[in-house]
Parts: structure tokens; sequence; C-alpha cells
């Protein structure tokens, strides 16, 4: 399928302090779905001295090699300015000089991609293009109160401001539009949308995470929230945890510890990679059936030390691993997905008691 042999996500759409809070502590092996690179790079964070990253697309894997490239041959400004966060007048210049730590593959595959890098890949992925258009349609309809809830000095204001001027009508009629499977099947290209429950589901769902979430935490210091809202990420607070000043350098100095592999969870087995303590599983279900999604819980128990910690997110599709040895933890979950700044997802978190055999 089209979808896992192009770019689709490309700046981030999760919290990576809910990862680092599930899987804290110590530990030899972490592993990672790449995605757009956000949650390997926020990963080396942790205190686990290998970051494993993996993805069954090659585009993705591509994207953090060029961001991980851009981490040691740029500073810390032109670095958001190459990848298209603040305004730039010579991307090009500046990939001159990220490609001279690429492979002879890779500076191939983005010299194909020049208008791309020109523009800044970060808001080049399918999903930030359906994120931005929905956003401009926002400013539309929205206009100044967008940023009235941006401004907002606190939760409860921002609150107050969300339940008076957003949640509406509109809002949710909006929610329940792209809420048909159609629409991601065949106008986004998205293979997730034949999993999504019912319109009515999914309004319910949506509309009354962002209800919490708006008394939760201020928009203004959510990428997530900033994307959706606004089109663009709302600095300096409104970046991924790799991406904050204060956490450069030290994503920096540990891109040694991160290594990339082409494969899915299923692949696990066949990959010969053993003995993870930690896994950043993201919302893979959000693409199985349940076949899939236990082939793919499969693989985890192949690769994962006994007492192996996991942190799932869940989006619309919520199957469930009928495993004994998976434990949840209830409590850290619920707290997890009441902090979680990119809003949608509920997170599930827990230990793996017992190596499969």
């Amino acid at each position: 399928m089209r979808f896992f042999e192009t770019l689709n996500f490309a700046s981030s759409n999760e919290d990576g302090r809910s990862e680092l809070a599930a899987l804290g502590g110590k530990a030899d092996k972490m592993l990672c779905l790449t995605g757009s690179g956000t949650r390997p790079l926020d990963m080396l964070l942790s205190d686990s001295a290998q970051v494993i990253a993996i993805d069954m697309n090659p585009v993705q894997n591509a994207l953090l090699r060029m961001k991980m490239a851009a981490f040691q041959a740029l500073g810390h400004g032109d670095l958001l300015a190459y990848l298209g966060i603040t305004p730039c007048d010579d991307r090009l210049g500046l990939h001159a000089q990220v490609a001279q730590g690429l492979d002879d593959a890779d500076r191939q595959f983005w010299q194909a991609r020049r208008r791309m890098i020109r523009r800044g890949v970060w808001y080049a992925g399918r999903w930030e293009k359906v994120l931005r258009l929905g956003a401009l349609g926002n400013r539309l309809i929205r206009g100044r109160a967008i940023d009235t809830l941006f401004q907002a000095e606190t939760v409860q204001e921002q609150s107050r401001i969300w339940a008076k001027r957003f949640d509406d009508r509109i809002w949710r009629g909006s929610i329940r539009a792209l809420g048909r499977p159609w629409i991601w099947t065949r106008v986004i290209g998205e293979p997730g949308g034949a999993f999504l429950p019912s319109p009515d589901a999914v309004e319910a769902q949506l509309a009354g995470a962002f209800n919490r979430a708006s008394g939760q935490f201020l928009f203004r210091e959510s990428d997530f929230a900033s994307l959706i809202l606004r089109g663009r990420n709302a600095l300096p607070k409104a970046l991924p945890l790799h991406l904050l000043p204060e956490n450069f350098e030290r994503v920096r100095a540990a891109l040694p510890r991160l290594s990339i592999v082409e494969g899915g969870l299923a692949d696990l087995p066949r990959l010969g990679l053993t003995g993870i303590e930690r896994f950043s599983l993201s919302d893979f279900g959000s693409y199985c059936d349940q076949a899939g999604y236990d082939a793919c819980w499969a693989g985890v128990l192949y690769a994962a030390a006994s007492g192996a910690l996991y942190c799932e997110r869940v989006f619309m599709n919520p199957l469930t691993p009928n495993v004994a040895c998976i434990i949840p933890d209830t409590d850290l979950s619920q707290r997890l997905t009441m902090q979680d700044r990119a809003i949608i997802y509920e997170i599930r978190a827990g230990r793996i008691s017992v190596q499969a055999s």
C-alpha cells in the first residue's frame, strides 16, 4: 500500500513526557516506532543505553536519519529554521551542511526532494497537510478567538473560552465529517480509516478529549494543539521535547545511542531483536484488525525481556491483547491519558511479566 511508502508524519503528534514517565529508569535497550522521528529523538532523554527505532516505512526512517544529521550539523536556531518551524532564506544552504552527514542513498533520496527541503519538512507529511488545512478553516471560522484562546493566562480561563467559543455545532460537525471512514481511506489515503467507529463515537471521543484537555494544560504549550488549531507550532514552548532549547545539547550528545531498523513489530522475531526492556509502541493498533494486532504483540513478547515496560497509544481502534503476561498499570495509564498534551490518545502503560517462549 502506498501509505507505507510515502511521508505520512513529519512533525509531532504525541507527547514524549508520557512515554518518559511510563518507561523511566535505567535500561539497556528501548524499542520505539520511528514515525516522524520525534518519538525516538525524545526517548534519547530517557535513561536507556540504546534506543532502537523501527518502522516498516523506509521514508519515515529516512526522515529520522536526516533529522539526526541535522542535529549533528546545525545549531539549535538553524535546526528549527532548516526543519521549517521558523523562517529561513536558505534552507538548501543549510541542507548542504546536513547532507554531509548522510550516506549516499539518503543523500540521493533528499536530493530528489529539494522542493520539500526548501519549504521545510516539518509540515510536509500527509497528516500535517490535513491538519493545516483544517486549521485554515478553523481560522476562517473562529478568527481572533484562536488568538484569545492561546493567550489565556490560566487553564481555567482557557477552559471557559473553549466552552463558549469553540465547543459548538460547527466544531462537532467538523469532527463528524472527518470521522467518516471514506474520508480517511479515499480522500486522505489513510488506511487506519477502515477501523474507525461510527461518526457519533468519533465526535463523542474527540470533542470530549478536547473539552477535558482545555482544563488540563495550556494549548500554547502543546505542539499538537498548536498544529490542529493554528496550523503551526506556537513558540517557544509548543515543541516536542527534543527540540526545546534546554534539551538540544543533551539530545545531540546522545545520538550515538540511537539506531534505526526497517521493519514492523510483527517482524521482531525475523529481525532477531531480543532483550528489550522498554517499548514505546505509539498507536500501531490504528492500522490493525485483531489478527494483525495480536501478531504485533507476539513480536513484542518475543523481543521482550522479563519485566519489560511498555507504553501504547490507542486512538480510535481500542483493541486489547489477550495475553496474561501483559499487566497494565491502570492508575498510571489514566493519569498519563489525562495529562498527555497530544490530547486524542488513550495511554496504556504497564509491564510484561515474563518473556514469551
